[in-house]
């Protein structure tokens, strides 16, 4: 009776234990920040053509963002002149700046082990070190992505789509209205939501000759998030340009900011993305 038991109690034990499949299927993104674990929570990333962004937050509010300036199969080193960078960003609720592999001696390496285009998934392995202005910097190591599911972009479509993206309370907003500007003396970037989901928008202003990299919100750099009848400017934060093409009138980029709302309290927009067809309305001389 025993081995009867036993023998019918197998196909359960089995399946209690998983296949090997179902561990290949895992989404994760983990490392070491200054020797100490991170692991996000529901990473993400968006490819396009030329392009891979994998982002990951932990559940204390930490993200770190990979940034390929390419989809191929491969290994990457950051550098301001390459496109590849990464970026860690501390709690939002600190409101301290991010720091970037683009920032000081910032370096570090990626290699992208697999993209699965028919399942939008990809996977790879990493290490940086990333700096802020004032010198500080983190380190981190032993980093790992797999199974991440990506979004698909296709810029190379005659009909450029334009993407501008951010998040907000833990809410992902997929502008309806895109739109990019230069004129001689700014570029202007905004983005509106669909009015039937939220009367909401954000709009970006940096020099017109802005170059690739980070910059802080100050002087020459502004923003603004718009609500109903109310604007709110950026009170602390950052742009990343990852792209400035002046020839096919395109720019690419990230951001992040936080703002003081009606009753005093700062709120954060994160996941800022925009990559938009400008129009230049510069007067040739």
């Amino acid at each position: 009776m025993l081995l009867v038991l036993l023998i019918g109690a197998l196909p359960f034990i089995y399946s209690c234990q998983g296949t090997s499949s179902g561990k290949t299927n895992l989404v994760a993104m983990y490392g070491l920040v200054n020797g100490s674990n991170w692991r996000g929570s529901d990473p993400t990333a968006i490819v396009s053509e030329h392009k891979v962004k994998v982002t990951g937050t932990s559940a204390n509010g930490q993200t770190i963002i990979i940034t390929l300036n390419s989809k191929q199969l491969g290994e990457y080193t950051f550098s301001p002149t390459n496109g590849h960078y990464a970026e860690f960003i501390p709690n939002m609720v600190s409101g301290t700046e991010r720091f970037s592999t683009l920032t000081g001696d910032g370096s570090g390496f990626v290699r992208l082990s697999s993209l699965n285009e028919e399942n939008h998934t990809l996977g790879g392995e990493f290490h940086f070190k990333a700096c802020k202005s004032d010198g500080s910097s983190r380190s981190v190591t032993e980093g790992k992505f797999s199974n991440v599911p990506y979004t698909y972009y296709n810029f190379e479509e005659e009909t450029y789509n334009s993407v501008f993206n951010f998040s907000r309370n833990g809410v992902i907003w997929n502008t309806k209205d895109i739109s990019g500007i230069r004129n001689d003396t700014a570029m202007i970037v905004s983005g509106a939501c669909d009015r039937s989901e939220a009367w909401q928008s954000i709009t970006l202003q940096m020099p017109q000759n802005v170059t690739t990299g980070v910059h802080y919100f100050g002087d020459d750099v502004s923003g603004y998030f718009q609500s109903g009848f109310y604007n709110y400017p950026a009170t602390t934060g950052a742009i990343t340009i990852t792209e400035y093409n002046t020839q096919d009138k395109i720019i690419k980029g990230t951001f992040f900011f936080n703002y003081i709302d009606n009753n005093s309290e700062t709120q954060m927009v994160t996941d800022g993305l925009f990559d938009v067809k400008y129009s230049d309305m510069t007067i040739i001389e």
